[in-house]
Protein backbone atom coordinates (compact mmCIF):
# COMPACT_ATOMS: atom_id res chain seq x y z
CA UNK A 1 0.00 0.00 0.00
CA UNK A 2 1.47 3.41 -0.89
CA UNK A 3 2.59 5.48 2.09
CA UNK A 4 0.24 8.32 1.13
CA UNK A 5 -2.70 5.90 1.49
CA UNK A 6 -1.35 4.53 4.79
CA UNK A 7 -1.11 8.02 6.23
CA UNK A 8 -4.66 8.77 5.09
CA UNK A 9 -5.89 5.57 6.77
CA UNK A 10 -4.13 6.13 10.12
CA UNK A 11 -4.69 9.89 10.38
CA UNK A 12 -7.17 10.93 13.07
CA UNK A 13 -8.83 14.25 13.75
CA UNK A 14 -8.11 15.75 17.18
CA UNK A 15 -10.48 14.75 19.97
CA UNK A 16 -11.55 17.12 22.72
CA UNK A 17 -8.76 19.51 23.73
CA UNK A 18 -6.60 18.16 26.54
CA UNK A 19 -7.97 14.64 26.32
CA UNK A 20 -4.49 13.17 25.94
CA UNK A 21 -2.43 15.60 27.96
CA UNK A 22 1.22 14.52 28.15
CA UNK A 23 0.86 11.76 25.55
CA UNK A 24 3.93 12.82 23.54
CA UNK A 25 6.10 12.70 26.66
CA UNK A 26 4.81 9.27 27.64
CA UNK A 27 5.40 7.89 24.13
CA UNK A 28 8.90 9.38 24.11
CA UNK A 29 9.73 7.60 27.39
CA UNK A 30 8.28 4.32 26.11
CA UNK A 31 10.24 4.45 22.86
CA UNK A 32 13.50 5.41 24.57
CA UNK A 33 13.10 2.70 27.21
CA UNK A 34 12.71 0.01 24.54
CA UNK A 35 15.67 -1.39 22.65
CA UNK A 36 17.72 0.97 20.52
CA UNK A 37 17.12 1.93 16.91
CA UNK A 38 16.54 0.29 14.45
CA UNK A 39 15.16 -2.89 16.05
CA UNK A 40 12.95 -2.36 19.02
CA UNK A 41 9.36 -2.94 19.98
CA UNK A 42 6.70 -2.11 19.15
CA UNK A 43 7.26 -3.63 15.74
CA UNK A 44 9.25 -1.91 13.00
CA UNK A 45 9.83 1.84 12.67
CA UNK A 46 7.05 2.37 10.10
CA UNK A 47 4.40 0.58 12.17
CA UNK A 48 5.58 2.20 15.41
CA UNK A 49 5.65 5.67 13.85
CA UNK A 50 2.26 5.33 12.16
CA UNK A 51 0.74 4.28 15.49
CA UNK A 52 2.35 7.17 17.37
CA UNK A 53 1.35 9.59 14.60
CA UNK A 54 -2.30 8.49 14.87
CA UNK A 55 -2.37 8.78 18.66
CA UNK A 56 -0.68 12.19 18.58
CA UNK A 57 -2.97 13.53 15.85
CA UNK A 58 -5.95 12.41 17.90
CA UNK A 59 -4.45 14.16 20.94
CA UNK A 60 -3.99 17.40 18.99
CA UNK A 61 -0.21 17.32 19.47
CA UNK A 62 0.67 18.46 15.91
CA UNK A 63 3.04 15.59 14.99
CA UNK A 64 4.94 15.27 11.74
CA UNK A 65 5.58 11.84 10.22
CA UNK A 66 9.00 11.74 8.50
CA UNK A 67 10.50 9.12 6.20
CA UNK A 68 14.20 9.35 5.50
CA UNK A 69 16.86 7.40 3.65
CA UNK A 70 20.63 7.20 3.73
CA UNK A 71 23.36 5.43 1.84
CA UNK A 72 24.91 2.56 3.75
CA UNK A 73 27.99 0.49 3.04
CA UNK A 74 28.38 -0.32 -0.60
CA UNK A 75 25.33 0.54 -2.67
CA UNK A 76 22.81 -0.27 0.07
CA UNK A 77 20.14 2.24 0.97
CA UNK A 78 18.60 2.26 4.42
CA UNK A 79 15.27 3.79 5.33
CA UNK A 80 13.78 4.91 8.60
CA UNK A 81 10.49 6.44 9.73
CA UNK A 82 10.07 8.65 12.79
CA UNK A 83 7.71 11.19 14.32
CA UNK A 84 8.61 14.78 15.16
CA UNK A 85 6.73 16.63 17.92
CA UNK A 86 7.51 20.15 19.09
CA UNK A 87 10.51 20.28 16.77
CA UNK A 88 12.22 17.14 18.08
CA UNK A 89 12.16 13.45 17.16
CA UNK A 90 9.93 11.30 19.36
CA UNK A 91 11.93 8.58 21.10
CA UNK A 92 14.94 8.94 18.81
CA UNK A 93 18.47 10.15 19.38
CA UNK A 94 19.21 12.98 16.96
CA UNK A 95 22.65 11.44 16.34
CA UNK A 96 21.05 8.24 15.03
CA UNK A 97 18.95 10.29 12.61
CA UNK A 98 21.80 12.54 11.45
CA UNK A 99 22.63 10.52 8.34
CA UNK A 100 19.05 10.25 7.13
CA UNK A 101 17.77 12.66 4.50
CA UNK A 102 14.02 13.28 4.87
CA UNK A 103 12.35 12.39 1.57
CA UNK A 104 8.69 12.26 2.62
CA UNK A 105 6.86 14.01 5.43
CA UNK A 106 3.25 14.48 6.51
CA UNK A 107 1.89 17.13 8.85
CA UNK A 108 -0.74 16.71 11.58
CA UNK A 109 -3.51 17.25 9.04
CA UNK A 110 -2.25 14.38 6.88
CA UNK A 111 -0.90 16.69 4.18
CA UNK A 112 2.32 15.75 2.44
CA UNK A 113 4.90 18.45 3.18
CA UNK A 114 7.96 16.83 1.60
CA UNK A 115 7.62 14.75 -1.54
CA UNK A 116 9.61 12.30 -3.68
CA UNK A 117 11.38 15.16 -5.46
CA UNK A 118 13.71 15.20 -2.42
CA UNK A 119 15.09 11.73 -3.21
CA UNK A 120 18.87 11.84 -3.62
CA UNK A 121 20.20 11.40 -7.15
CA UNK A 122 20.53 7.79 -8.23
CA UNK A 123 17.85 6.34 -5.96
CA UNK A 124 14.98 4.89 -7.98
CA UNK A 125 11.40 5.51 -6.81
CA UNK A 126 9.87 2.33 -8.28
Amino acid sequence: MPIVVLVRVVHARPAAVGSQSGLAGRLDVLFRRARRFPRRPPSNCLERSLGAYRLLCRAGAQPELVIGIKRALGDRIEGHTWVVVDGGPLGEDTGALAGFAPVLAFDAQGRQTIGPARLPRGIPVA
